[in-house]
């Protein structure tokens, strides 16, 4: 799946003033939990074979780190939050986090095509 179908799909689970709640959240994260552990397990193995080199830097990479990012912020978020309150959780702070840390890469760069306005 691409990053953008996965904000995409993210974005579709929001309600109409963009918080989640939990469920969301969760459901969300046990989706794409494999496609998680993959991707961190060869983030893990690119730091150990080459660990004086930023991986932020190779744009080849950049989509696979940013979800990495996005679902570990998801989940963070999810942690944090509690099962007995109902008050549903802002993504927005993650997304516009992930948005901010891309070295300087545009929406428009050929390698990092994801619209991620609101909806």
């Amino acid at each position: 799946m691409k990053f953008s179908d996965l904000i995409k799909e993210l974005e579709s689970l929001s309600s109409s003033d963009g918080l989640y709640t939990r469920d969301k959240i969760a459901w969300w994260l046990i989706k794409h939990e494999k496609g998680y552990i993959e991707l961190s397990r060869i983030r893990e193995t690119l730091e150990a074979e080459f660990p004086n080199r930023n991986l932020r830097e190779q744009k080849s990479l950049i989509k696979e780190l940013l979800f990495i990012e996005l679902y570990e912020g998801l989940e963070d978020a999810f942690e944090k939050s509690s099962p007995t309150d109902n008050k549903e959780i802002d993504l927005n702070i993650i997304i516009n986090k992930i948005k901010s840390s891309t070295n300087g890469l545009s929406r428009k760069d050929k390698n990092f095509k994801w619209d991620s306005s609101p909806r």
